[in-house]
């Protein structure tokens, strides 16, 4: 099992085996929520699917709660792996970049099972991995940080509150495109790859002094 579930765990396994159980149980309940909606899951619907004991569930997690939160720990952690590696080509220009990243998320919306009602875990604790920064903060902190690294982007003191706005606005209006259809409105995808990247634009476009070193 991978770390990002480790919080909400009562037993963290020490075997291969224990894992692939963690593995099965978060599967299980991704696919669940995608079938009959968060309000149907129960954990005996979930040992079911994984053909596993109730006691044999609670072993791991002590209720629902866990291990949704889990579930969209593991989520967020993959969206971020995703962003770090398609922001990781110092050939792509930046607003090539954004086009591609608002396409995973798409992707994961579509695709990956749970993610559509946990998204960026939201549904579930705005404050999944840590209890100072909201996992949109997270991911903007750190799409900031690769921005600086390999776009030549300046650093600047609102930069992560910028790119937070992004986020928020993303999240939002990509929401609002999987509402209805499963493989999503591509007006509101369009639309919200275009106001992302024209914000930004207009945001590092503004002069900037650099302060001087000591």
């Amino acid at each position: 099992m991978t770390d990002e579930a480790s919080p909400f765990l009562r037993v963290q396994p020490t075997e291969a085996k224990g894992a692939h159980r963690l593995e099965l149980i978060l599967d299980a309940t991704a696919a669940l929520i995608d079938e009959s909606g968060y309000a149907s899951l129960s954990i005996a619907a979930i040992a079911k699917r994984c053909e596993m004991s109730g006691p044999g569930v609670y072993r791991y997690f002590k209720d629902l709660t866990a291990i949704a939160r889990a579930l969209a720990s593991r989520n967020l952690d993959r969206f971020v792996a995703t962003v770090n590696s398609l922001l990781s080509d110092d050939d792509v220009e930046w607003q090539d970049a954004l086009r591609t990243v608002v396409q995973a998320y798409c992707s994961m919306l579509r695709s990956e099972p749970g993610f559509r009602w946990l998204r960026l875990g939201d549904a579930i604790d705005r404050f999944l991995v840590s209890s100072e920064s909201s996992n949109r903060l997270i991911v903007a902190q750190q799409t900031a940080a690769l921005f600086v690294q390999r776009y030549d982007v300046d650093f600047r003191p609102d930069l992560v509150e910028h790119v937070e706005v992004l986020v928020e606005v993303s999240d939002a209006l990509l929401a609002r495109a999987f509402q209805s259809d499963p493989n999503g409105d591509q007006y509101f995808i369009d639309a919200c790859t275009e106001i992302v990247i024209r914000y930004l634009d207009d945001y590092l476009a503004k002069p900037y002094d650099k302060p001087n070193p000591q």
